[in-house]
C-alpha cells in the first residue's frame, strides 16, 4: 500500500457469501457527492391506487325462452322474447307483492323490458367491459331508476 492510498476491507456475512470493499485514497483532491433533491411530500399525501376496472351486472338466459314484459309481472303484455344463452344488461330489480323478483333489462339499444329474475331462467354476473360499454349501462341504470319509482309491482 502507498501512504496515499488507505485500503478498507468490510467483511460482510451474509448468506454465506463474503465481501471486500474497496475505498478510494483520500487526499488533496475533493470528490463531489452526489446530493439528493429534497421533495416536499405532505406526509398525509393521497397513495395511488390501481385504475378501477369497469363491470356491469349482466344477465343469461338459462331456459328456452324468456319473456320480456312491459313491467315486473305477469299480467304485463310480453314485448319480445330471448333464447337460451342471450345476454342482456340488468339495470335494476323489484319484488312484486307474490314476493317474485323481476329484473329490470335493457335488452338492446334504447328500449327497457321486465324479465323474471328466477334463478332457474336467469344468471346473474358481472362482466367486465370497456369504458364507453361502461357509461352507456351507467347512464341506462340512471334512466331506470325512474321507472323503479313509478313503477308498482304486481303478480
Amino acid at each position: 500500500m502507498t501512504k496515499h492510498l488507505i485500503s478498507r476491507r468490510l467483511a460482510i456475512i451474509g448468506t454465506g457469501i463474503l465481501f471486500l470493499v474497496s475505498c478510494a485514497p483520500a487526499g488533496p483532491t475533493a470528490v463531489a457527492q452526489p446530493t439528493l433533491a429534497a421533495v416536499d411530500t405532505p406526509a398525509s399525501a393521497p397513495i395511488a391506487s390501481p385504475t378501477p376496472v369497469p363491470e356491469i351486472i349482466v344477465g343469461v338466459v338459462e331456459v328456452d325462452t324468456l319473456n320480456v314484459r312491459e313491467g315486473p309481472g305477469t299480467s304485463y303484455p310480453i314485448v319480445r322474447s330471448l333464447n337460451k344463452g342471450e345476454k342482456f344488461y340488468i339495470l335494476g330489480d323489484v319484488t312484486n307483492n307474490t314476493n317474485n323478483k323481476w329484473l329490470l333489462i335493457n335488452p338492446s339499444e334504447g328500449s327497457f323490458g321486465w324479465v323474471s329474475g328466477d334463478q332457474s331462467h336467469v344468471t346473474i354476473q358481472k362482466e367486465i367491459v370497456d369504458l364507453g360499454t361502461f357509461l352507456i349501462w351507467q347512464k341506462n341504470v340512471e334512466d331506470a331508476q325512474a321507472l323503479l319509482v313509478t313503477s308498482t309491482a304486481s303478480p
